[in-house]
C-alpha cells in the first residue's frame, strides 16, 4: 500500500514538473516571441571629452580633480608651469606701456608744435600786410613830395631869374631854396624807410621759410608717431597671443559631467594635445546593442526597453529605442570578410540599436559596462 501511494506521489511530481517545465517553455516562447533579448550591450556617451592643453608643454604642476569626481563647466582641473608665459605676458605689457608713453609725449609736441606754428604763421603774415600797406603809404607819400619837389624847383629856377632881374627879393628866393632842401630831405627820409621796409620784408620771408621748415620737421615726426602706432599694434597683438599662451596653461572643464579617466600625474612634463583627463556627461549615457538580424522584426523606433547592466544586477533601467542604424557591424570592421569567390560562410549579422535610457541612476554607469536588453517588439 506504501509502495503504491509512492508511486503515486512520484508520478504526480513528475506531472507537475512537466507542466512547470511546459509552462516555462511556453513563457520562454511567449517572451522571445514579444521581446528582442540579447546580451551584445555596451554603455557608451554621446559626450566623452579628452581635455589636454592645446599648444603649450610644460610642466604639471597642479591637478585639481580624481577620477569619478564631478565637474561644473568652467571648473579650473589643471594647471602646467607658467613661468616662462607670464613673464612674457609682464614683459610685453611694460614695453607697452613704454611705448604709449613715448606715443603720447610725441603727441603732445606736435600738438603743441602746431598750435605754436600756427600762430606764429598768422602773426607772420599779419606783419607780412601790415609791410605791405606800410610801404604802399610810403610809396604814395613819395610821390607826393616828388611831385612837390618838382613844382618847387621849377619855381625856384623862375625865381631865380626874376631875382637877377630884380624883380623879387632875395629873401623870397632862400625860402623856396630852404623849402626845395626840405623836401628833397622828407623824399630821402622816405626812401631809408622804404629800404629798412623792404629788409624788414626779406627777414619776414626768412622767419616764414623757417616756420614752413618747422611744419616739415613736424611731418617727419608725424611720420615718426605712425611709425610708433604701427609697433605698439604688433605689441598689442604679440601680448594677446602671449595672454592667450597663458590662458592654455590653465585646464577647464568645457561640460558638465564627471572625471572618468585621469592620464597623468603631478610632475609629468606634457607635450600639446596630450590628454590629461577624460570626462563624460552623465545624461549623454545610452546603450548601444548589437542585435542579430533574425531578432530585427518588431523592433521600431519608439519600442520600450528594458535594460539590466551586469555591474548592477539590483538597479532597473528602462529605456526606448532611439536609432536603427542603417548597416551592420560587419560594414564596419577593419577587415573586412572577402566573398568576392563566392564561398562564405552565413552568419547572422547584427544591427546596431541605439537606446534611450529613460529610467535609472545615470551616476552609476561607466563607459563600455555590459548587460542585457529586453526589447519588446511592435507587431502590426
Amino acid at each position: 500500500m506504501d509502495n503504491q501511494k509512492a508511486k503515486k506521489f512520484g508520478f504526480f511530481i513528475l506531472i507537475g514538473l512537466a507542466l512547470f517545465f511546459l509552462i516555462l517553455l511556453i513563457y520562454f516562447i511567449w517572451h522571445r516571441y514579444t521581446y528582442a533579448v540579447t546580451d551584445a550591450v555596451f554603455v557608451q556617451a554621446d559626450q566623452l571629452v579628452y581635455l589636454s592643453f592645446p599648444k603649450v608643454s610644460g610642466k604639471l604642476v597642479r591637478l585639481y580633480k580624481k577620477e569619478g569626481e564631478p565637474v561644473k563647466k568652467g571648473d579650473l582641473v589643471a594647471e602646467l608651469e607658467d613661468l616662462d608665459y607670464s613673464f612674457k605676458v609682464q614683459q610685453l605689457e611694460e614695453n607697452l606701456k613704454n611705448l604709449e608713453a613715448q606715443q603720447a609725449s610725441l603727441r603732445e609736441q606736435i600738438e603743441r608744435a602746431e598750435r605754436e606754428i600756427n600762430l606764429k604763421v598768422e602773426q607772420l603774415l599779419k606783419e607780412k600786410e601790415r609791410l605791405k600797406e606800410e610801404e604802399k603809404t610810403r610809396f604814395y607819400l613819395k610821390k607826393a613830395f616828388q611831385s612837390k619837389l618838382e613844382q618847387i624847383s621849377k619855381d625856384r629856377k623862375r625865381y631865380e631869374f626874376l631875382y637877377k632881374e630884380g624883380l623879387v627879393s632875395a629873401r623870397d628866393l632862400e625860402q623856396l631854396e630852404t623849402s626845395e632842401k626840405e623836401i628833397t630831405n622828407q623824399i630821402e627820409a622816405i626812401n631809408s624807410q622804404l629800404k629798412a621796409i623792404q629788409h624788414q620784408q626779406e627777414v619776414l620771408e626768412k622767419n616764414i621759410a623757417l616756420v614752413l621748415n618747422e611744419k616739415k620737421t613736424i611731418a617727419s615726426q608725424k611720420y615718426q608717431l605712425k611709425s610708433l602706432i604701427f609697433q605698439r599694434e604688433a605689441l598689442f597683438n604679440q601680448k594677446k597671443e602671449a595672454q592667450l599662451y597663458y590662458h592654455y596653461t590653465k585646464l577647464y572643464s568645457p561640460i558638465d559631467g564627471i572625471i572618468a579617466k585621469r592620464f597623468h600625474a603631478e610632475g609629468d612634463v606634457l607635450a600639446p594635445g596630450e590628454p590629461v583627463y577624460s570626462i563624460v556627461d552623465p545624461e549623454s549615457f545610452y546603450i548601444l546593442v548589437l542585435l542579430e538580424e533574425t531578432k530585427l522584426k518588431g523592433v521600431k523606433e519608439g519600442s520600450p526597453v528594458r535594460i539590466k547592466i551586469d555591474a548592477y544586477p539590483g538597479e532597473k533601467y528602462e529605456g526606448v529605442v532611439e536609432k536603427i542604424l542603417p548597416a551592420s557591424a560587419a560594414t564596419f570592421a577593419l577587415v573586412p570578410r572577402d566573398i568576392s569567390a563566392g564561398e562564405f560562410t552565413k552568419l547572422a549579422q547584427r544591427i546596431y540599436i541605439k537606446i534611450k535610457i529613460t529610467k535609472g541612476n545615470k551616476n552609476l554607469l561607466r563607459v563600455g559596462l555590459g548587460g542585457e536588453v529586453e526589447i519588446k517588439k511592435v507587431r502590426d
